[in-house]
């Protein structure tokens, strides 16, 4: 609606005006505010979550990591991909967005790998990277962390953060299926 009436009042406004010229740049950044916007819905609550399912949305999301938050995440999957309950799924998903976006932030790495593991009863998703680490003092408590820890616990999981032999952080997600 605003690119049309953009588009009809720059119609009244002379050719080659500064006028007709700032009402395409408001179209052009209105337009980009859609796409932004879109794309950040996308990104909360993925369709393809329920229509593909959590190893397809985790792939798909990992493709847009690098240019979102400027990592290169490699993706292991071991045992055969099941179907994951939704309300699990998302908790996941999640985890995994946080978890990436702390590396993005605070790891001082432009590198991380995923790896989920399908069990009988049990998924488990890794998410590592080799950078900086966690302290091991009293953890700085953000929102991000206290609802990383709280998702899991949701529907029945746990959260460790580890420490890798080669350094880093490791985030590990392991639920019942």
């Amino acid at each position: 609606a605003i690119g049309s009436m953009l588009g009809r009042a720059g119609k009244h406004a002379p050719d080659g005006s500064t006028l007709r010229r700032d009402l395409r740049e408001i179209g052009e950044v209105a337009q980009t505010a859609l796409d932004n916007v879109r794309g950040l819905s996308q990104t909360l609550h993925p369709s393809i979550l329920e229509e593909l399912g959590l190893a397809s949305t985790i792939d798909w999301y990992l493709s847009t990591v690098e240019k979102q938050l400027g990592l290169r995440v490699t993706l292991e999957t071991l045992g055969t991909p099941r179907q994951v309950d939704s309300t699990k799924a998302i908790h996941v998903y999640r985890v995994l967005q946080e978890a990436l976006s702390n590396v993005a932030r605070h790891s001082g790495t432009d590198q991380a790998a995923v790896r989920l593991r399908f069990d009988a009863d049990r998924l488990v998703m890794d998410v590592e990277d080799h950078g900086r680490g966690i302290d091991a003092g009293p953890a700085r408590r953000g929102l991000g962390m206290v609802a990383m820890h709280e998702r899991p616990a949701i529907v029945g999981g746990i959260l460790d953060f580890l420490r890798p032999p080669q350094g880093g952080t490791l985030v590990r997600l392991s639920m019942p299926l």
